[in-house]
């Protein structure tokens, strides 16, 4: 109990990760060395149309509870399914526990799993009053290159979430990274010293507020070094309004860090909407040595609306994401989330409104203004700009295929 009477939350630390074994190693260490800890450990087998799951309770001494769940109602397998969420509850009612570890399967994104454990509801009382959530990512250093870098899918690694699960192992191990309140790191095979102070450098740089704990073997004895656990237990720093605004429309910019071994992230922005056509030609060239870049974008041709760019690897993703804020219609204003408001009215042009281009895009030996010189020569020039907005159709949409029909028009 608190102070004030009211049951005491459960610190709840859901962590994600492709690093499987990292994961692992990680609950294992501690349930183990963290007093008062629990694992709950959730697995997925989505082999067929229907995805089955099991659990597991484990405290100090080994497994003491556990379950399979077939889910009575179809919905995201991004998301905990509503049948699991009573197990969680139960556990934070118990009172057995000073700290819950909720390890997922690699496919699912934490911080969605903890929006969806904020709004979820078990027995008719809502989990946000019985936990408080953390999120975390399991990284294997000496793989997370190779993840980031190219066009596998999870698929093709049996790590899928179902048959319909078209992610790639890039986007996939870039989101886990992003959305992480906390970094476990372990280098499960022996990369040279060059090549593990670059991962360990794109890992400050996807994941720049993170803290990190690094799981490593004694060189002597081969026995595991006991980490810093203390990042696992519960800091409270999940921030459900950052994870809105990550998966919104425009996602707030991941500000640049000083280059570390080679890994560069620049940001890019202009207030001149980009021409279709010249962005289309020039995609190949300006995505070759970015590993992650994400943002939005101001097509010329399609003037009133928003498009989310998302690249990993060899993965590129522009997608429509909404609508330009307008200046007089207060329901938009007050649907927007308060971040958006607030860059909105900062950015503000009479004429243009809050319309613009911004992107951020890591990579290793990014050459910075090559980039920067490639993305402005696909922007109106002064003598299209004065056409107007009505002039700036084009008869043939490169893009007409992957984003259909302007929506607004």
């Amino acid at each position: 109990m608190t102070a004030q009477g009211r049951p005491r939350r459960l610190p709840v630390t859901v962590l994600g990760g492709l690093a499987t074994g990292v994961r692992d190693c990680a609950a294992d260490l501690a349930r183990i060395e963290v007093p008062g800890l629990a694992v709950l450990a959730v697995r997925v087998n989505s082999r067929g149309r229907t995805a089955s799951w099991s659990w597991r309770l484990y405290e100090r001494s080994g497994p003491v509870d556990g379950g399979t769940v077939t889910p009575s109602r179809p919905g995201s397998s991004r998301l905990l399914p509503p049948d699991l969420l009573p197990v969680l509850l139960r556990a934070a009612r118990a009172g057995r526990h000073r700290h819950l570890l909720l390890t997922l399967p690699p496919g699912m994104q934490a911080d969605l799993v903890a929006l969806g454990l904020l709004h979820g509801r078990a027995r008719g009382q809502a989990l946000a009053d019985h936990v408080r959530i953390d999120t975390a990512a399991a990284v294997d250093l000496s793989r997370i290159e190779d993840d980031l870098s190219g066009g596998d899918r999870l698929l093709d690694h049996h790590l899928g979430l179902g048959p319909d699960d078209r992610r790639t192992l890039a986007e996939t191990a870039a989101r886990h990274l992003e959305a992480a309140d906390v970094v476990v790191t372990a280098s499960m095979n022996d990369p040279d010293p060059a090549a593990s102070a670059r991962a360990v450098a794109l890992v400050h740089h996807l994941a720049p507020h993170a803290s990190m704990t690094h799981v490593c073997h004694d060189p002597l004895t081969g026995a595991l070094r006991l980490p810093d656990l203390s990042p696992l237990v519960g800091g409270n720093l999940f921030n459900a309004d950052r994870v809105r605004d990550r998966h919104g429309p425009l996602p707030i910019p991941r500000q640049p860090r000083r280059p570390e071994f080679g890994v560069r992230t620049t940001h890019w922005s202009s207030r001149r909407p980009l021409h279709a056509q010249r962005l289309h030609d020039t995609l190949e060239q300006i995505c070759a040595d970015v590993i992650r870049g994400r943002g939005h974008l101001w097509l010329a041709n399609r003037p009133h609306t928003v498009h989310r760019w998302e690249s990993a690897g060899e993965h590129l993703a522009i997608e429509t994401a909404g609508t330009w804020l307008p200046e007089q219609d207060d329901s938009a204003w007050r649907s927007a989330s308060p971040q958006r408001r607030t860059f909105a009215a900062l950015f503000w042009d009479p004429y243009y409104g809050e319309r613009r281009c911004e992107l951020t895009l890591t990579g290793i030996d990014l050459d910075v203004p090559a980039l920067h010189h490639l993305l402005d020569s696909c922007l109106l020039t002064d003598a299209e700009l004065a056409l107007g907005m009505e002039r700036w159709q084009l008869s043939d949409d490169p893009f007409a295929d992957a984003l259909g029909t302007d929506p607004s028009r």
